[in-house]
C-alpha cells in the first residue's frame, strides 16, 4: 500500500482501535485491510468495480476488479445478521420493487421508518406472492417493540398478511409513502453503475450487496432534509468502520 493512501487513511480516521477492528472482517489479507474498508466504502457510495480498480492501482494496491467484488461480498455476509436495529417503529411503510438481473428479475421488498427515513428490513426474493409478503411482513416485526401501523399502496398481496399478523393495514397513494418510493429512486440509481441490470443471477451475491447498501444508507449518508444519517451519529467514513463491531 503506498504511503499516500497511508496518509489519507491516517487523516480519514486517526483512531488505531477503529482500524484494528475493521481488520478483524477478513480472513486473507494479502491486501491491506484499510484498503478493502476504503474501497467498499466507495463502492457503496456509486463507484463501479472497475473504476476502483483504477485508483487503488494508482496508490499502490494491485487487485482485479473481481476480487473487490470478494471484498464486497465478504462485507455484506458479516452485515445481514446485524444490520438492523430492535425498535419501538409508530409506522412503516412498505413496498417493493423489481430489479433485473442476468438472468431473470427479482423482487425487493423494503420497510421504511417514515419519521427517520431508516430502512428497517429488506427482503431479495424470487417471487412477489402473499406468501412472500407474509414473511417479510415477519421479519420486519422481529425488529419491532409491539406492532406498528403498515402503509401499503393497496398491493394485494398485503391484504391478508397483515390480517393474520393483527397489524393495522393503511393504504395510501402519495404522503407518507413518498419515502418508501424515494429509497427505492436511491436504490436503483445505484444499481445503474451495473449498466442495465444487476451482473449476476445469484441470491445470495443480491442479498450480500444489498446489506453493504443498506448500511451505507442508514448510518454513513446523510439525508438532504435531516442534515445526518437516518439511524443518527456522526456517519460519513468514520461510522462505516463500524462494519466490523
Amino acid at each position: 500500500m503506498s504511503s499516500e493512501l497511508v496518509e489519507l487513511l491516517a487523516h480519514l480516521t486517526p483512531s488505531n482501535k477503529l482500524w484494528q477492528q475493521a481488520k478483524s472482517l477478513f480472513v486473507r489479507n494479502r491486501v491491506a485491510p484499510e484498503a478493502k474498508i476504503f474501497a467498499s466504502y466507495l463502492y457503496a457510495q456509486g463507484s463501479s468495480l472497475r473504476r476502483l480498480k483504477e485508483l487503488l492501482h494508482d496508490l499502490g494496491v494491485r487487485v482485479s476488479h473481481v476480487g473487490i467484488w470478494k471484498w464486497i461480498q465478504n462485507l455484506g455476509r458479516n452485515l445481514r445478521e446485524k444490520l438492523f436495529r430492535r425498535k419501538r417503529w409508530r409506522c412503516l411503510v412498505v413496498d417493493e420493487t423489481k430489479i433485473r438481473t442476468k438472468r431473470r428479475w427479482i423482487f425487493v421488498f423494503a420497510a421504511v421508518d417514515p419519521e427517520n427515513r431508516e430502512i428497517v428490513n429488506l427482503l431479495v426474493t424470487e417471487h412477489r406472492e402473499t406468501i412472500d409478503a407474509l414473511g417479510f411482513l415477519k421479519r420486519c416485526l422481529n425488529y419491532c417493540n409491539g406492532k406498528p401501523v403498515i402503509v401499503t399502496d393497496g398491493g394485494p398481496w398485503y391484504y391478508w398478511p397483515t390480517r393474520r399478523l393483527g397489524l393495522k393495514h393503511v393504504v395510501m397513494c402519495g404522503g407518507e409513502r413518498n419515502y418508501i418510493e424515494r429509497w427505492f429512486e436511491t436504490f436503483k440509481d445505484r444499481l445503474r453503475a451495473f449498466d442495465c441490470y444487476f451482473p449476476t443471477h445469484g441470491l445470495e451475491s443480491i442479498k450480500n450487496f444489498s446489506a453493504v447498501f443498506c448500511f451505507w444508507y442508514n448510518k454513513c449518508r446523510h439525508h438532504m432534509s435531516m442534515k445526518r444519517p437516518p439511524s443518527g451519529g456522526e456517519g460519513r467514513f468514520k461510522t462505516w468502520l463500524e462494519v466490523s463491531s
